[in-house]
């Protein structure tokens, strides 16, 4: 189940508004409410949840880098190394790319 936050906030702040009686302090309020009521909400967020989260956030701070342009200069720098035949991709960041490939797909 997904939940809007933005509507979620809205939600919480009408609630809120009509509340005037209770406490300032949002710890006090919360109280106050589940002792009136005597019924607490709770929220639990699945581990496949947590997981699908940490991707997106990933997936965003990897499509921020590649919109990002690179330097004239890092790009001279390696346009010189692969015509001099000196660029030098490190195996094992080759073998992790590759088996990321064969077992993520």
């Amino acid at each position: 189940m997904k939940i809007n936050p933005a509507a979620a906030y809205q939600a919480y702040n009408k609630v809120t508004e009509h509340n005037h009686s209770t406490p300032r302090r949002p710890e006090l309020r919360v109280q106050a409410t589940a002792q009136r009521t005597g019924n607490t909400d709770q929220i639990q967020i699945s581990p496949e949840a947590t997981r699908q989260r940490e991707v997106e956030q990933l997936t965003q701070s990897i499509l921020a880098e590649i919109r990002e342009p690179a330097s004239p200069q890092r790009l001279d720098s390696l346009r010189t190394a692969v015509q001099n035949h000196t660029y030098h991709v490190p195996t094992v960041d080759l073998v992790d790319a590759v088996m990321k490939q064969w077992f993520v797909a």
